[in-house]
Order: C-alpha cells, then sequence, then structure tokens
C-alpha cells in the first residue's frame, strides 16, 4: 500500500474583524463536527457540541467568521453534509447569497468536463448554506474553483477507466440524507433555496466527493492520519496569544432625541433653543438608564432609541471620554443637529470574555488539515493524467 503523508497546513494568521461582529457571536449557536471519522460515508455525525457563544477558533479564521469544522479548506468530504443542513445555525451578518444572474461563462475545463462561474457561485451559496461565512472574492472564487476542478478531474479519470456512479446512487445518499434530517425532499430544497441553492449543487458535490474517494481509493492512499498533538498544542497557544482573544470593554448607550420640525432657519433657532431647555428638564431628572421613561414623561415628541452595545476602545476619543465623566448617573449633551437635540445615556459597561477553545475542536480541525493535505497530494496526482485548461486567466492558481 503506497502511502501519502501531509507535508503539513498552509500557515496562516488572524486578521482583524470588526467587534460588531464578534458581539454578535455571543448569540446563537452551531455544531463543532469531526469529518475525518466520516469521510466519503452518510452516516450521521457526532461531535463535540458548541455551546451557544462559544465560537470555533481555527486560526487563519476571523473571530467574526470563524468557520466550523464541516466547512473544510477545500470541502472534500462528504460527510456530515445532513448534520450541518438539519444542526448548523448559518451566519448571516455581511453574507449574501451569490447573485447568480451574470454568473455566465466557462471558467475551465478539465478535459471535455466544463466548470462554469455559475458552478463557483453555486458551490459557494452551498457552502454558506452548510455553515460557512464565505465572501464572494477571487481568493474565495479561487479556492472553490480548486475543488471543482478537483471533483472533475477525479470523474475525467473514472470515465477513462469506464467506472461511473449512478444517478439512483446519488438520489439514495440524499433519500437517506432527508430521512435521518426527519425533513422531506422538498424541505431540502426549500432549505437550500433560501440560500439561492439548487438541489443539483448539493447532488453535484456529493458525486464530485465521491469520485475523490474513489481516486484515492485507486492510488491506495493511507488514510489513517494520526494527530500531531504538537500542531494542536501550537494552535491551541497561537489562538490564546491572539489579540481579540483578550476581554473587550462594552458599553450600552442609549440615544434619546428631541426632533424639531422643518421650518425656516430663524425659527429653527428659536425651536432649537426650546428643545435644549426642555433636554435639559429630562437631564436633570435622570437618574439611571431605567428612569428615561419618568424623565421624559412630560415633554413633548420624544424618541427613545433601543439599547445598542459598542466596542468603548472604537468610539471617537471625545465621546469615550464624556461617557466616563458621565458615568450611568448623568447624561451627555445637549447636542443640537439638524433634525432637532439628541442626548445619549450610558447604561453601563461590560467586558466580554471571549470563551476558551475547547481542545478537542482544536484536535479536529488539525486532524481536517492533515487530512485535507492528503486529498490534495492524491488530487495532485490525479491531475498529471488530465488537461485543465483556464479560460479565465484571473482564475488560475
Amino acid at each position: 500500500m503506497s502511502t501519502l503523508r501531509p507535508r503539513g497546513p498552509a500557515k496562516t494568521g488572524f486578521t482583524t474583524a470588526a467587534i460588531a461582529a464578534a458581539i454578535v457571536l455571543l448569540a446563537g449557536c452551531g455544531k463543532q463536527i469531526d469529518l475525518y471519522d466520516y469521510f466519503g460515508d452518510d452516516q450521521p455525525a457526532t461531535g463535540p457540541s458548541v455551546n451557544a457563544g462559544q465560537p470555533v477558533l481555527p486560526p487563519g479564521q476571523n473571530v467574526a467568521g470563524a468557520q466550523p469544522a464541516n466547512a473544510l479548506a477545500n470541502n472534500s468530504t462528504l460527510g456530515a453534509t445532513d448534520a450541518a443542513l438539519a444542526g448548523a445555525r448559518p451566519f448571516t451578518g455581511g453574507i449574501q447569497k451569490v447573485s447568480l444572474k451574470d454568473a455566465q461563462g466557462v471558467a475551465v475545463t478539465v478535459d471535455d468536463l466544463p466548470v462554469t462561474n455559475f458552478d463557483i457561485s453555486q458551490r459557494i451559496n452551498l457552502e454558506n448554506a452548510l455553515g460557512a461565512r464565505l465572501s464572494t472574492d477571487l481568493k474565495t472564487r479561487r479556492r472553490i474553483l480548486g475543488t471543482l476542478v478537483n471533483e472533475k478531474v477525479a470523474k475525467s479519470k473514472a470515465k477513462k477507466l469506464n467506472f461511473q456512479f449512478k444517478a439512483n446512487e446519488l438520489d439514495e445518499r440524499i433519500k437517506n440524507m432527508v430521512g435521518r434530517m426527519k425533513i422531506s425532499r422538498a424541505d431540502l430544497q426549500k432549505r437550500l433555496g433560501e440560500k439561492g441553492v439548487d438541489e443539483t449543487t448539493l447532488k453535484n458535490q456529493i458525486e464530485g466527493t465521491l469520485y475523490i474517494r474513489w481516486v484515492m481509493s485507486q492510488q491506495k492512499v493511507d488514510t489513517n492520519v494520526e494527530v500531531d498533538q504538537a500542531l494542536v498544542d501550537a494552535k491551541y497557544q497561537e489562538i490564546l496569544s491572539d489579540p481579540r482573544m483578550k476581554p473587550i470593554t462594552v458599553v450600552t448607550l442609549r440615544q434619546i432625541d428631541l426632533p424639531v420640525e422643518k421650518t425656516t432657519e430663524a425659527m429653527r433657532q428659536q425651536l432649537l433653543y426650546a428643545r435644549s431647555i426642555e433636554s435639559r428638564q429630562i437631564m436633570a431628572r435622570y437618574k439611571g438608564c431605567q428612569t428615561l421613561k419618568s424623565a421624559s414623561r412630560d415633554v413633548f415628541n420624544v424618541k427613545l432609541g433601543k439599547p445598542i452595545e459598542a466596542d468603548l476602545s472604537k468610539l471617537p476619543g471625545p465621546l469615550q471620554t464624556a461617557l466616563r465623566e458621565a458615568g450611568t448617573r448623568k447624561m451627555i449633551g445637549p447636542i443640537p443637529g439638524p433634525t432637532g437635540v439628541r442626548l445619549f445615556a450610558n447604561c453601563g459597561t461590560r467586558k466580554i470574555n471571549p470563551p476558551l477553545p475547547d481542545r478537542k475542536q482544536i484536535e479536529a480541525t488539525v486532524r481536517n488539515e492533515q487530512f485535507e493535505a492528503l486529498v490534495q497530494q492524491a488530487m495532485a496526482e490525479a491531475r498529471k493524467e488530465s488537461f485543465v485548461d483556464y479560460k479565465d486567466p484571473a482564475l488560475r492558481p
């Protein structure tokens, strides 16, 4: 038996994430799935759960964009797809489904098998439907195209050797999938459709994964991956030392507006003056955020904003100073503007301590990376037998 050993995952580093997105991590839930054990299988995946507010933080992923293990670097594994569809709570902040209106044209041909821009866009949508958080930038499209090329290479090799998975085999796998998910085929199609995905895309992914598995079996690749614990330790320490793992001071603000009507400039100045006097009455009565309604009860047309949370360190310096000086018993203002007079209330601050990663999660990430390296080495060997013609030079790796 020939043995391919991983050359090791590519070195990656963290990137800065927006604090607003980091706060979003505190809500929602998902499941960390170790796909290695289910490669090429259609058995339901099980694995350590991620509690609400405990994001997975593999190096190379944003805190706000940390991918679950079911979104592998090249998505070449088949297992746990149904578990991801059933249980994952896909991140939606800032990630929109890819518009397919202009996603036309052939991006690359593998022997006589085309990969279109439509295929790339559909696969991005599918990965996001499964819980990934992909953008549509060129780097992402190149990566997705690499996956699709590998699948076509594997299928082309099988075709040359007169091997083919039958359509009913793929339908049977999807049938088993919806059975385990306890939903109907129509429900699955609806879930995918909400993310801009056609069921054919899921079927193509399953087919491509099966062909890659077939290629690895033909090469007699030893897929028994022994996790390198030194890598696990290194990744764990890298996460702990990341600046985004430091506590974040979050301030809760409420905005209070006293609007003025549109009128002449002279009249507007008089109205602003009158509203400023009313705002000072509110400020005099204010004893904390819980008193906002009572403090503004006798003032005409006061709009109380909903509480919002913001990273104190990201606010303008003067506002940070004002918030600290005012504390939670005084208001900031009055601030005149084109639409009226505005006040701010500091409802308190709190520290957010990012949850520590679970070692099993890190171990699953390392296992997936090592296994993915085996897949890439196997497919690099298979590519030598195929002619890959990139129609768009920008998508060339």
